[in-house]
């Protein structure tokens, strides 16, 4: 397909698409002569990664530039791709706690932008509840694959924890378990059959949207039953 036909199937104006192509992020097409390209269904899917990043996450270009780098990265299995995009979605919620700031999600920066990543940062120190939800995912028969969930999980744990809330391993594995049948259904649809850029879109829209579902179910739920009359204590 041309520039323009790549636009309307992406919904991203060509002045985007040529940005991106400019920055690094974005594939150039496939030259048929001095003033034209032909463009393929893998750069239709790699706009709908940087539409859905730069909405949903409000993701600089330095962030969507290393993930697209990593989804270039033959040697990467994809298990590894969902953890950097589960990554970025965590950071762009605050639940993981991130320096890297954001940038507007609409059009183009105006000014150029390289697509050299970031320095890394070093790693955090282990949070107290950590080894508590090692030892449940232990006691479930399940994998310890994505260290910054356990992280970010602790890091929610601890702050109740600090404000009062009774925390332990019970609270770790009734959460577990009372979102094991949602998730299981919200993850069947991402497998190798989907192109490596719409399993990142699969899991940064998953992440987000199930998230902000989940938010308002539990404000449902709890106004519920704060309503309901409770029996006098003797």
């Amino acid at each position: 397909m041309k520039l323009s036909a790549l636009a309307r199937e992406s919904g991203v104006s060509t002045a985007s698409i040529k940005y991106y192509i400019h920055v690094g992020i974005l594939l150039p097409g496939r030259k048929r002569n001095a003033t034209t390209a032909e463009y393929s269904q893998a750069h239709v899917d790699r706009l709908c990664l940087i539409t859905c990043l730069r909405r949903e996450l409000g993701s600089p270009i330095e962030s969507i530039a290393a993930l697209t780098r990593a989804i270039d990265d033959e040697t990467l299995e994809n298990i590894e791709l969902m953890g950097i995009c589960q990554r970025l979605a965590l950071e762009a919620s605050n639940v993981l706690k991130s320096t890297v700031g954001s940038s507007s999600p609409s059009e183009p920066e105006p000014e150029p932008a390289t697509a050299a990543a970031a320095e890394p940062e070093p790693a955090p120190a282990p949070k107290p509840f950590e080894n508590d939800i090692r030892d449940v995912l232990q006691e479930l028969g399940w994998r310890d694959i994505s260290p910054t969930a356990v992280a970010s999980m602790a890091g929610v744990l601890e702050e109740l924890s600090a404000s009062g809330y009774p925390v332990g391993r019970d609270t770790i594995l009734r959460h577990i378990q009372a979102l094991t049948e949602i998730a299981g259904r919200n993850t069947a649809p991402i497998t190798d059959c989907l192109s490596r850029d719409r399993i990142c879109v699969e899991v940064v829209r998953g992440i987000t949207m199930h998230n902000r579902l989940l938010v308002a179910t539990s404000a449902l739920v709890h106004a519920s039953l704060s309503a309901m009359p409770r029996s006098s204590q003797s």
